[in-house]
């Protein structure tokens, strides 16, 4: 059977979330067609947090030295497209459609999750296009995630590491940290962002085990209100989240090092106009002003610090809504928040394995996400709508502000 309708594919490839795949049989598989992950400059970017950001500033600052610039993030924005984009332009529904249909065969033989069926979509599209340069987002961890096939990694990138997904990468942050570590390749480049002191000495080993060049984000002079300096320089961001300084300026010594690399001069100007004009959406996204309405995807104990930080600066009365994945460490999540607002509710929306109200009874629940926002709306100055990112995509798709 083959696909006519992206919306029939797309409903047929996310259904498909295998999660006990092997990842030596997707190694191999890619290896079979001639790998083609291998077929362009890979900058592989992985992290508790920030993962997302860094990507999105660091495209911006390849395309503002006009360069082609293909990007390979999860979970989507609105639509599954968005997940493969060249130049901040979705892969079309023609595109994705005759990719995947060329492949279905194959897709099915090897029964292939959905986030494998993107991957590989993914690099026949750059291939086809020739990007100058794939950023690349890792799934979950790192050394066994499908992205990892790629065998000519430039560059890597790890942006933070924290407490997530703990039941496959394990239970404390230097083992979190070697899994995440898994994408270092030899005789390549590594970049890190924060990093515990234990978490830099395990980067730094498994670089100089790759023969690779290590490098430690520099540290930035925090300016203000959306302003920062990074090696001398002054740069503004659109965002008026202070984490995304931290995103920002580890973008920026990610084009230093690929600029030394690929021997080409970097316009400062453009890559400043480009900061400026960078809009990572659902990262302390403000969608409306009277009431002030931002979207922020934290969703775990690190990114909730780092979002409340930036909300304590907002004058007026506050309002979070907040949903989660049962995964996570929402009841944490929600005490933390809790501190930061005058009144939280916790709701859900449409995923099976969200979080259950019932386990909220001494917290103020709304099960409609939709009349919870507009109840906020009415009556506060400041509203955060913040969790899992599948939860800020269909509020983003439902509701207008």
């Amino acid at each position: 059977m083959m696909f006519t309708d992206i919306e029939e594919a797309i409903s047929w490839i996310t259904s498909i979330r295998n999660k006990d795949y092997s990842f030596e049989n997707f190694k191999q598989l890619c290896e079979e067609l001639e790998n083609p992950q291998d077929g362009f400059y890979t900058v592989h970017i992985a992290g508790t947090d920030g993962k997302g950001s860094t990507v999105n500033y660091l495209r911006a600052l390849l395309m503002s030295q006009g360069f082609r610039v293909g990007t390979f993030t999860s979970p989507h924005y609105v639509t599954h497209l968005d997940r493969i984009r060249i130049d901040d332009v979705n892969i079309s529904d023609e595109a994705f459609l005759r990719i995947l249909n060329q492949n279905l065969d194959l897709f099915r033989r090897h029964s292939l999750s959905m986030f494998e069926m993107d991957y590989l979509i993914m690099c026949q599209y750059f291939k086809e296009e020739k990007v100058d340069y794939a950023l690349i987002e890792v799934g979950l961890g790192g050394r066994l995630d499908c992205t990892n096939a790629v065998n000519d990694t430039k560059l890597s990138i790890i942006t933070t590491i924290g407490y997530d997904h703990m039941e496959r990468l394990g239970n404390t942050l230097e083992q979190i940290c070697k899994e995440k570590c898994g994408i270092i390749k030899d005789d390549s480049q590594v970049l890190i962002g924060d990093l515990s002191i234990s978490c830099k000495e395990i980067v730094r080993q498994t670089a100089a085990r790759h023969h690779s060049r290590y490098y430690e984000k520099e540290s930035y002079v925090d300016l203000g209100e959306r302003r920062f300096r990074f090696n001398g320089k002054e740069y503004e961001l659109g965002s008026y989240a202070d984490y995304q300084k931290h995103n920002a300026s580890l973008a920026l010594q990610a084009l230093d090092i690929i600029a030394e690399d690929c021997g080409f001069m970097i316009d400062r100007q453009k890559a400043k106009d480009a900061l400026k004009k960078a809009i990572w959406h659902c990262r302390f996204e403000i969608v409306k002003e009277k009431p002030r309405v931002i979207l922020d995807g934290a969703h775990n104990i690190h990114g909730v610090e780092a979002l409340t930080e930036s909300f304590d600066r907002f004058s007026g009365s506050k309002c979070i809504i907040f949903s989660a994945l049962k995964r996570k460490e929402y009841r944490k999540m929600a005490d933390l928040l809790k501190k930061h607002t005058d009144r939280l509710i916790i709701t859900t929306f449409s995923n099976s394995e969200v979080i259950d109200l019932n386990e909220f009874r001494d917290y103020d629940t709304e099960p409609d996400y939709r009349k919870a926002i507009e109840e906020a709306m009415k009556s506060y100055d400041n509203i955060l709508i913040c969790g899992s990112l599948y939860f800020m995509s269909e509020v983003v798709l439902n509701c207008k502000f």
